[in-house]
C-alpha cells in the first residue's frame, strides 16, 4: 500500500469519527461519499481491516457496544463489525469507534497535509 494514500485514508478515518463514534460497518458501505459528506478513504475490504487492526493496535482508536462499552478489539472482531448490517437504532447492537487522545498529533499532521482536499 502506498504511503500517501494510506496516510489519506487514515486522515478520513480519524475525520469521520472526528466529533461522533461512526459505526464500523459504515466504512464498507459503497456510499461511504454520500453517508459521510465527505471523499472515500478508497482503500479495500483487506487494506481497510489491516489499517482498522494498526489504529486499535497503537490505541489510536476504541470500539464501543452497548453491551461491551470501550474495548480494543481483536483482528476477528474488526472482520464481524465491519460486517454488521446497520441497526440504526438508539439502542444498537452495533459496534462503533471513535478516536482516542492517541490520535490528537497524528490527525492533526494530516489535516495539515489534506485537510484542504476533501
Amino acid at each position: 500500500m502506498e504511503q500517501n494514500r494510506i496516510n489519506f485514508a487514515k486522515y478520513q478515518i480519524y475525520k469521520y469519527a472526528e466529533e461522533l463514534f461512526i459505526c464500523l460497518s459504515e466504512l464498507v458501505r459503497d456510499d461511504i461519499e454520500e453517508a459521510m459528506n465527505r471523499s472515500p478513504h478508497n482503500l479495500s475490504a483487506d487494506e481497510l481491516i489491516i489499517l482498522l487492526n494498526e489504529l486499535f493496535s497503537e490505541h489510536k482508536l476504541v470500539a464501543m457496544t452497548d453491551k461491551r462499552g470501550f474495548f480494543t478489539p481483536t483482528l476477528e472482531e474488526i472482520e464481524q463489525a465491519l460486517k454488521e448490517e446497520s441497526d440504526f437504532m438508539w439502542k444498537s447492537n452495533n459496534t462503533f469507534y471513535g478516536l482516542t487522545t492517541g490520535a490528537t498529533e497524528e490527525f492533526r499532521g494530516l489535516e495539515e497535509l489534506y485537510g484542504e482536499e476533501t
